[in-house]
């Protein structure tokens, strides 16, 4: 088992405390003391790393800070290497039939060498290099910070403090455009796994600075995000619009259905002659209340007001948001587990999705994809 000198501890603890490494350029970084307010200058030159502090300055070894950067510039290897759901495809043949082989060191840190099985060819880890495979990962760190509420600028700023990669915010639209798309056209056909009880509401949001109804409904047990559905009026057509969508994204009616006192659902089921039992006017201090239902709208309102600038691309990006909420953001309620019940079938959606274009699209650009896949399945 590998044990880490004291000073690797020390600088494994100046990167847990968080705000006391900053980057000042692709090779040199700032590393502040932990007793004073001293910063010092950790840089790559002649072919190692340095120090300005005194450990270093008189034993010529790394010293804490140096290991705090090595630690910092390492997280994605770190987190990739704890983690069983990236598989490294190889760049020759496209054969998923990998196993790492050693390390190499340089000056971006520690890179994982891997091997293929099939065609004997080795390769750096293309999750962690600029390569297609390792933008299709970043793409994806990018949209789930996006989806996080980090502004684009933000993200361009941690890109480029944890990964050393800069991506100029007109980038980063580009990249989260172009997911949002693809993740809606995998998973837009998923029939989700939700119950007979179903919670629905509706509420208040700007869209281009006019208000707009959006509808929610989600399942009780699983706390699926079952619909989202955006409109002008809140009338029992409205109503009926929302539960039907509902209907369709779960493959079958809810047996009953909890609303706020809102008569629209009434006449809505009505209209959809659906015998459904209808429990309105639900409440804290009732037998039924809809306090799942206020906390998702709560989280897509908090969402959405920091998202000024989606104006047209509204209802295609709350929609990306939804699959989100199901397929990749970790509840806390569900065990840090996705509302999705299984990965398999969002992983044979996508996989799918990749095979129908295979056609199209070059040897990379299938790497790339397969990438983007294992990804958003973990």
């Amino acid at each position: 088992m590998l044990k880490f000198s004291r000073r690797e501890l020390r600088g494994l603890g100046i990167l847990a405390i968080g705000g006391m490494i900053k980057r000042l350029g692709e090779e040199q970084f700032a590393v502040k003391s932990e007793k004073t307010n001293n910063w010092y200058t950790v840089k790559w030159e002649d072919g190692k790393w340095t120090c300005s502090c005194m450990d270093y300055a008189k034993r010529k070894k790394p010293c804490k800070h140096i290991y705090a950067v090595n630690f910092l510039l390492n997280l994605p290897t770190i987190m990739i290497l704890n983690s069983d759901a990236f598989s490294r495809i190889c760049p020759e043949c496209g054969s998923a039939n990998t196993h790492p082989k050693g390390f190499r060191y340089n000056k971006s840190g520690t890179v994982r060498i891997w091997r293929c099985k099939d065609c004997k060819k080795r390769f750096k880890d293309p999750l962690l290099n600029e390569t297609k495979g390792a933008k299709a990962a970043l793409m994806v760190i990018a949209l789930d910070l996006y989806f996080k509420g980090l502004s684009l600028r933000n993200i361009s700023d941690h890109l480029w403090q944890v990964y050393g990669i800069k991506k100029s915010p007109a980038t980063l639209d580009r990249w989260i455009n172009h997911m949002v798309k693809k993740l809606t056209e995998a998973l837009r056909n998923i029939n989700l796994d939700a119950g007979d009880k179903w919670l629905a509401d509706e509420t208040v949001v700007k869209v281009n600075g006019e208000p707009m109804y959006l509808w929610n409904i989600m399942d009780y047990e699983t706390r699926t995000y079952i619909a989202s559905l955006l409109t002008s009026g809140r009338e029992a057509k409205d109503a009926a619009k929302a539960i039907k969508e509902a209907i369709k994204n779960a493959g079958k009616p809810p047996k009953t259905l909890v609303t706020d006192g809102l008569q629209s659902y009434r006449k809505a089921l009505q209209l959809l002659g659906l015998p459904t039992n209808h429990i309105s006017n639900a409440g804290l201090a009732k037998d039924e209340n809809n306090n799942r239902m206020e906390r998702l709208n709560g989280i897509v309102k908090d969402w959405i007001k920091q998202k000024r600038g989606l104006k047209e691309k509204f209802k295609e990006f709350i929609e990306g948001y939804r699959l989100y909420y199901n397929f990749i953001r970790p509840h806390t309620a569900l065990n840090e587990k996705t509302p999705a019940s299984t990965k398999e079938k969002l992983t044979k959606t996508l996989i799918e999705t990749t095979k129908t274009e295979k056609r199209a699209i070059t040897k990379k650009d299938i790497n790339a994809r397969k990438l983007i896949t294992t990804n958003v399945s973990g």
